[in-house]
Parts: structure tokens; C-alpha cells; sequence
């Protein structure tokens, strides 16, 4: 059996040893290595260029046109400046049919009154438990002018108006006075129950509600509507949504009478981007609307 000569068998071995004790010696131990890579790099150098234009061509960079002309690229920023026009008019094209839809469920919630919706946006600053809206008396907001949110939740009223701008102290601010309200039993809202809500502080309202003694079809239950009973507002706010009832809480003091916490709809009144303010159609010093 012929041997392999001696050199031949350990070569490999001592190849991977001495590569391995070079991977850890100093930097300036090994600079001599640096002409291994020099005469590598003046193999390799003259064909990678070609190389690479053949890997392109084979699989093009996702998104690229390196090789493309002037015009090409004319061409495709064009492409994209339309696209990016098309998609702007088309977000705002669906925002202003919501707030058409907002104008008409709004209407609706008090035919017979002739109701001013004018859609304005929130200031970015808060003021304490207030709202700052970007309008004021220049459209004829006054004191106590009705704030609402999507078409019909209610979001509170004008405490404070300047010429162009005025503060909105929210339903669900701790300060704001009690609401009467009623409780929607039913799906028609053929059969309701009233209720005196006081504002918690949490972004929720609460109150109690009286059990009927005479009809034990109709009780309150979560997830029922409630909605704005109260002449202290204007008529045309009346029956705007306050909420929906989040729980029932047990009342041992007075068992005859729940307890109830109303969340409303959206889920947090002091940060909406935009309101709608529900003004009097006539002029304000004739309506008297607005108390």
C-alpha cells in the first residue's frame, strides 16, 4: 500500500492551524497578509464589473433604474408624481363624502329645525379640560353654541369664544354640569327611561336610572343608546347621543334605582381633530337658541 508522502498529509491541518492562530493575532502581526489580498484583488478586479452587470440584468434591483435614460426617469417620476396626486384626491374625496354624510345625519336628528353645521378643526393645544376650536364670534359662535362630533355625539358646549377662536369645555369634563338624559330600551326608542348624568372624570358619565313597576319587559342593559333629554341645551340638540352604557353598577342604598355608566362614542372628546358646531339657521340675536 503506497503512503502518501508526509508534507502532502499535513498540509491541510497545518493549514487550518495557522489560520486559526491568525485569526486572533494582533492587527500588526498580520500586515504582511495584506499582499495575498493585493494580488487577489488584481485577479478579480477586471471581471467583477462585468460580472455585476450580468447579475443585473439577470435578476434587476428591486425598485431601480440604474440603467435607464433620462427620459425613462423623467417618465417614471411623472408616474409617481400623478399617482401620489391620484391617492391625495381620492382621500380627500372620502373625506369630504363623510362629512356630507355627517351634514345629513346631523339634519336629521331635528327636522324641523333649521341647524347651521359648520365643520371646523381642533387647535393641537388643550387648555386644562377644554378644547380650542379655530372659529369664533367672526361665525357667529356665542356662548353655549352646541359642539358635536361625527353628526350626532354630542361633545359639549362653547364656554368661551373670542374672534377667532373659542374654548369647548367637554360632556365628560370633570367640572361640566349634569345632564338629563334618557336611556333608548328599544330599538324604535318607543320605550326610554330618564336618567340625571354626572360627569366622572375618566371620559364617563354617570347616573341612575329608575326600574319600572309596571313593565318588566323593558329594563336597561349595556350597550343601550342614551341621548340628550335636557332643556337647559337648545332644542336643536336634543336627543344628540351622549353614549352607550358601559356597565350597570349595583345601588344597595336605593335597589329600585340603577346605577349606570354611559362611555360615549368616541373615546376620547378632548382629542378629536375636527367638530362640527350646530348653530341657529337665523341670525343669533333672534333665535335665542343658544343658552
Amino acid at each position: 500500500m503506497q503512503h502518501q508522502p508526509l508534507i502532502v498529509r499535513w498540509s491541510m491541518p497545518a493549514t487550518i492551524l495557522v489560520l486559526l492562530v491568525l485569526s486572533f493575532a494582533p492587527l500588526h502581526l498580520t500586515k504582511w497578509t495584506n499582499w495575498f489580498a493585493a494580488q487577489i484583488n488584481v485577479v478579480i478586479m477586471p471581471v467583477a464589473h462585468p460580472i455585476g452587470l450580468a447579475v443585473d440584468m439577470i435578476i434587476p434591483p428591486a425598485g431601480s433604474m440604474p440603467h435607464a435614460s433620462a427620459r425613462e426617469r423623467t417618465i417614471a417620476n411623472e408616474l409617481n408624481r400623478v399617482r401620489t396626486e391620484l391617492l391625495q384626491t381620492r382621500d380627500e374625496n372620502r373625506r369630504l363624502s363623510e362629512l356630507i354624510d355627517q351634514f345629513s345625519r346631523g339634519e336629521a336628528i331635528t327636522p324641523n329645525l333649521k341647524v347651521r353645521q359648520v365643520h371646523r378643526p381642533r387647535l393641537s393645544s388643550l387648555v386644562g379640560e377644554h378644547l380650542l376650536i379655530r372659529t369664533g364670534k367672526i361665525e357667529g359662535l356665542v356662548q353655549g353654541t352646541v359642539v358635536v362630533v361625527d353628526a350626532v355625539q354630542l361633545l359639549g358646549k362653547v364656554s368661551r369664544v373670542d374672534g377667532k377662536t373659542s374654548t369647548v369645555l367637554p360632556i365628560t369634563a370633570k367640572s361640566a354640569q349634569p345632564i338629563l338624559a334618557t336611556v333608548l330600551l328599544n330599538e324604535s326608542g318607543s320605550q326610554q327611561a330618564k336618567c340625571l348624568l354626572t360627569p366622572v372624570g375618566d371620559g364617563t358619565l354617570r347616573g341612575e336610572v329608575a326600574r319600572s313597576a309596571t313593565n318588566d319587559q323593558w329594563q336597561v342593559a349595556v350597550g343601550q343608546e342614551v341621548r340628550l333629554l335636557d332643556n337647559q341645551w337648545p332644542a336643536h340638540a336634543k336627543m344628540l347621543v351622549i353614549g352607550t352604557i358601559e356597565r350597570i353598577e349595583r345601588n344597595d342604598a336605593q335597589p329600585l334605582r340603577q346605577r349606570i355608566i354611559v362611555r360615549p362614542t368616541v373615546p376620547d372628546l378632548r382629542r378629536v381633530p375636527e367638530v362640527i358646531l350646530r348653530l341657529p339657521a337665523l341670525d343669533s340675536d333672534q333665535t335665542g337658541g343658544d343658552r
